[in-house]
């Protein structure tokens, strides 16, 4: 139980020295999401973009690859996690393509209007209030900006055990009324079957869902 709890906390915020460790666990577990959600975003040439809690930074090269000339910002709410991202990624920061800060997105350290896109991927189930974030997000956005939610189905993730311990699991409808409640407009949702993996003794597959919104 003790190590089930463990495991939720590493993933809610990681740090110290497993922070490293469960990084490279959320990266590998969360390239399907990824794959959906970067196939979807709806990109311009010279886009301002932020990805709300970015781990270790893994995707940062790859999201760039997509279009060279967007600008992308990064907010983090562990010390470790921005510190490897920041480590990995020396040459997107030093060219300026690349900014990281440390930080919560219920109090985000941005003028208002100012992305194009925002997006998150498996963090939705950590925000306590999630209304808060909501409203964070809408201020930066810019009234053309598109918000995309990465997020796996309540009924896949119920598999997880650890999931009992400080996650908050939404289905799609779940989500897509808070999202309609705190002035966003559902455009599409995107869901795919990920490929399967062995989780104590069971093949286990989740659910990858993308819900773009707009203001």
């Amino acid at each position: 139980m003790k190590d089930l709890e463990f495991i939720a906390s590493q993933l809610r915020k990681p740090s110290g020295d497993f922070a490293a460790t469960i990084a490279e666990k959320m990266n590998e577990g969360n390239q399907p999401l990824y794959d959906l959600t970067f196939n979807r975003l709806d990109l311009n040439k010279g886009d301002t973009i932020l990805e709300i809690g970015f781990g270790n930074g893994f995707h940062f090269p790859e999201l760039l690859s997509l279009e060279d000339s967007l600008t992308v910002y990064g907010i983090d709410y562990s010390e470790d996690m921005v510190r490897q991202a920041a480590g990995r990624n020396k040459k997107l920061i030093k060219k300026g393509q690349l900014f990281l800060a440390e930080g919560g997105s219920d109090r985000l350290p941005y003028a208002d209007h100012t992305f194009d896109i925002v997006f998150c991927n498996m963090v939705i189930y950590f925000w306590d209030n999630p209304e808060v974030h909501l409203k964070e997000i809408r201020r930066v956005m810019k009234s053309t900006g598109k918000f995309y939610t990465g997020m796996r189905s309540k009924e896949t993730m119920l598999q997880l055990p650890f999931t009992k311990f400080g996650f908050k699991l939404y289905s799609v409808e779940e989500w897509s009324s808070l999202l309609k409640d705190n002035g966003f407009t559902i455009k599409n949702t995107y869901q795919k079957t990920d490929p399967g993996f062995e989780e104590s003794g069971k093949v286990i597959r989740l659910e990858s869902i993308c819900i773009a919104a707009e203001l």
